[in-house]
């Protein structure tokens, strides 16, 4: 679902331009989202960081809902006179012929072959040729073209150099899957012509519409020369009416008036497949410049992470301290000298109950990058109920009626938000009744939670996990703690923390067998054996079905009963170790090395030390072509020549070693 968000004006000093606006609340579904120092594509599912400073309320962009008008893609709150458009379509090639690969092995020895001397028609048509070939489904599609398209910008920066070879990569890129290819080399240029041809002022808000780009502009003063910075949200409409581009971006008018949006290397790539995303035309460290403060966050991520980027020398940069990334969620705040901001970073202390603790990080101005304290501090659980729950446990580890106070005691301060903790609650409740001896209690419960659950919940699912283990014949506490256990991740039950308590409490007899007893509480042997200790009484262990990999040793130790005891797996019985891979895959950190910090050098010690660690096992082609690329990034092209034709030549099907073939031409 795509969504209509409000731009927020929130707040704007008189002298210094030291403003703070919310310039971009957008809504983009996606696969991938490459934040760059120059172009720095923004996506986002819903608005989740709001600030605390009172706004003027705009409407909003569109998000890629097809168009039912002529009304323009950004409606700001700008007159209709500061809105230009050109309503001629951008014109691109459709009908460009692709590359004529081969996905069979070369037909010449090694000695015919050499590295390609590309153009930049050749180089475009393998580059179109690789975009085709991208598919939402296919990691190593993308990988590979993402290698690439770094490789290019490496090698051939401006490629490409004709308007006509540009046009149609910028199709073929557009007619991707949302996300995998990164656009922005490509499209930059019609950025910076647009602006070029219209000539937008930089000293108002203003939406521009040109060809098939629609460009919203919000002031900044960048470096000093007020009325020559802006920060700009751009959206691409294809003809179809199906935005697939979102951008912001920090741009100029230089001394000659040239307009320009400089592109930067991406420092951090983000992939999920919905992501959050705000920008601010911010002023955090008390200067008279403002920078651009760009929030992402994955979904389902606790944190997002802020971005803060700044001009300097001619380009934007980041100014977070090199190596230290700002984590947060809520609000940055302002510090009242000027010299920083604070952020709430919050951290999940248990998945189960859901609780959640904080603390305030204060970054701070210091020698050009806003850096956070030596020593951070610690983290507090927050007070809430999933916490406080949280703290009480092991529940089924105390006599039922006293977790059941307990529980009763907590809950009745439950407010709406505590709505998860609280249903987790409710079916502990219903376990805790049937194994304090109140089985039609529990049941009863149940039945009144299942009026309410929504299909497909946590909460629907331990329901009926608990109904149908209920009904079933010779059902016993035990087997129905372990359905619960078994129904969801984090089932609200925990069969060895219930045999703690039911062994301590109701110890099994020395005159009964300990499988007769066991079967009794609807326990199966699985597997037993004798533990032997010097000094010790031998003791039987059992390991049980419904106790999943945790063995019980009884010892003989009092003149009637057992005493029971949770033990490690005993020797000999230990779940056998997976065997190594007969192939190595390449960690991510090679990849990273590449295309985050663009460092060949890296990448290719990455690999060899892996390649060291396994002696005699081999590279997969993943592996193999990250190690060609490297090599012919550095300039080693004796070395890069023969691991593109080796690769080529034994997996000539893949698309590594079509993209080995594509580097290599025959002499």
């Amino acid at each position: 679902m795509w969504h209509t968000l409000p731009i927020m004006v929130l707040g704007m000093g008189d002298t210094m331009m030291i403003r703070r606006r919310l310039i971009v609340w957008a809504s983009v579904s996606m696969v991938g989202l490459l934040l760059g120092l120059g172009l720095l594509p923004l996506g986002a599912q819903d608005a989740v960081f709001m600030t605390n400073t009172p706004a003027a309320r705009l409407q909003a962009f569109a998000t890629n809902t097809p168009s039912t008008g002529a009304q323009p893609l950004f409606v700001t709150n700008t007159p209709p006179a500061l809105i230009m458009s050109t309503p001629e379509p951008l014109l691109l090639a459709t009908n460009t012929p692709q590359a004529n690969w081969m996905n069979a092995a070369p037909d010449a020895p090694i000695g015919r072959y050499a590295l390609r001397r590309w153009d930049d028609s050749s180089l475009t048509l393998a580059w179109i040729d690789q975009v085709r070939r991208v598919t939402a489904d296919s990691p190593d599609r993308i990988m590979a073209l993402r290698l690439f398209q770094q490789e290019i910008t490496r090698r051939f920066p401006g490629t490409p150099r004709s308007a006509a070879n540009r046009e149609a990569l910028l199709n073929a890129m557009l007619a991707a899957p949302v996300g995998s290819v990164d656009v922005r080399p490509v499209i930059r240029p019609y950025v910076e012509a647009a602006l070029n041809e219209l000539q937008p002022p930089y000293d108002v808000d203003s939406t521009i519409v040109y060809k098939n780009l629609t460009i919203t502009i919000a002031p900044a003063n960048l470096d000093g020369r007020v009325g020559k910075g802006a920060v700009v949200f751009i959206g691409y409409t294809p003809d179809n009416g199906s935005p697939t581009y979102r951008d912001v971006a920090m741009a100029i008018i230089d001394e000659q008036g040239v307009y320009r949006v400089p592109q930067s290397q991406s420092p951090y790539p983000v992939v999920s497949s919905t992501v959050h995303s705000s920008g601010l035309v911010d002023n955090l460290n008390g200067d008279s410049l403002n920078e651009l403060s760009l929030t992402v966050m994955e979904m389902g991520d606790i944190n997002g992470q802020l971005y803060v980027y700044g001009w300097r020398g001619g380009q934007p940069v980041n100014l977070v301290e090199p190596g230290k990334q700002v984590i947060y969620a809520g609000t940055q705040r302002p510090l009242s000298d000027g010299s920083g901001f604070a952020v709430d970073e919050y951290r999940l202390d248990d998945p189960a109950w859901g609780c959640t603790s904080s603390r305030a990080v204060v970054w701070r101005w210091q020698n050009n990058f806003f850096r956070p304290p030596t020593t951070l501090p610690d983290f507090t659980p927050l007070n809430t109920l999933a916490c406080n729950l949280s703290a009480a446990e092991p529940l089924y580890a105390m006599p039922p009626a006293d977790a059941l106070r307990l529980i009763g005691n907590l809950t009745a301060q439950a407010t709406a938000d505590d709505a998860a903790a609280a249903g987790r609650a409710a079916i502990m409740v219903a376990m805790l009744n049937v194994l304090d001896g109140k089985p039609d209690v529990g049941i009863q419960q149940i039945a009144g939670l299942s009026t309410g659950t929504q299909p497909g919940t946590w909460l629907d699912d331990q329901v009926q996990a608990f109904k149908q283990a209920a009904a079933a014949p010779n059902s016993t506490p035990l087997t129905l703690c372990a359905a619960l256990e078994a129904a969801s991740e984090y089932g609200a039950c925990d069969v060895n923390a219930v045999l703690t308590r039911l062994f301590a409490e109701q110890p099994f007899s020395r005159d009964t067998s300990i499988e007769t007893q066991a079967a009794g509480l609807g326990l199966q042997v699985v597997n037993q054996t004798t533990i032997k200790e010097v000094g010790k009484v031998d003791r039987p262990a059992y390991l049980f079905d419904l106790t999943g990999d945790q063995w019980w040793s009884f010892g003989p130790l009092g003149k009637d009963q057992y005493t029971a005891e949770a033990i490690d797996t005993p020797i000999g019985f230990e779940a056998p170790q997976a065997a190594l891979p007969n192939i190595l895959t390449p960690p991510q950190t090679a990849y990273d090395a590449l295309l985050v910090r663009n460092d060949p050098a890296e990448a290719l010690n990455i690999l060899d030390t892996l390649q060291r660690s396994r002696a005699g096992t081999p590279m997969d082609s993943a592996g193999r072509f990250l190690r060609a690329l490297s090599l012919d990034l550095l300039g080693d092209r004796r070395a890069a020549q023969p691991a593109y034709y080796e690769l080529w030549s034994e997996d000539p099907t893949s698309v590594w070693g079509q993209l080995a073939a594509a580097h290599l031409e025959r002499r």
